[in-house]
C-alpha cells in the first residue's frame, strides 16, 4: 500500500508514469500495474523507487514521523 501510494507521489513529482519508469529502470506497465494495485510490488521496485526519490527504501515506505507529523514526500499533516 506504501509502495503504491510512493509511486503516485513521484509520477506526480516526474510529471508522468513513462518519465518515471525510464527514471528507476522498468517497465510503464510495471509501475502503473503496482500504483493501481493490480501487481505486487517487489523489494527491486522499491529499491528503484526510492533511488528515484533521493531517500532509503525505509523512508520510503516508513509511516509518518512522530516528531513532525508530516509525510515527509507531500507535507500533508497526519490524520
Amino acid at each position: 500500500m506504501r509502495l503504491r501510494a510512493a509511486l503516485r507521489h513521484l509520477r506526480k513529482a516526474y510529471g508522468s508514469w513513462p518519465c518515471l519508469a525510464a527514471v528507476m529502470g522498468v517497465s510503464v506497465n510495471c509501475i502503473e500495474g503496482i500504483a493501481n494495485g493490480r501487481d505486487n510490488g517487489s523489494l527491486a521496485t522499491a529499491q528503484c523507487a526510492a533511488r528515484a526519490a533521493g531517500v532509503s527504501v525505509a523512508q520510503l515506505l516508513g509511516g509518518l514521523s512522530a516528531a513532525t507529523d508530516r509525510c515527509p514526500y507531500c507535507g500533508r499533516g497526519a490524520p
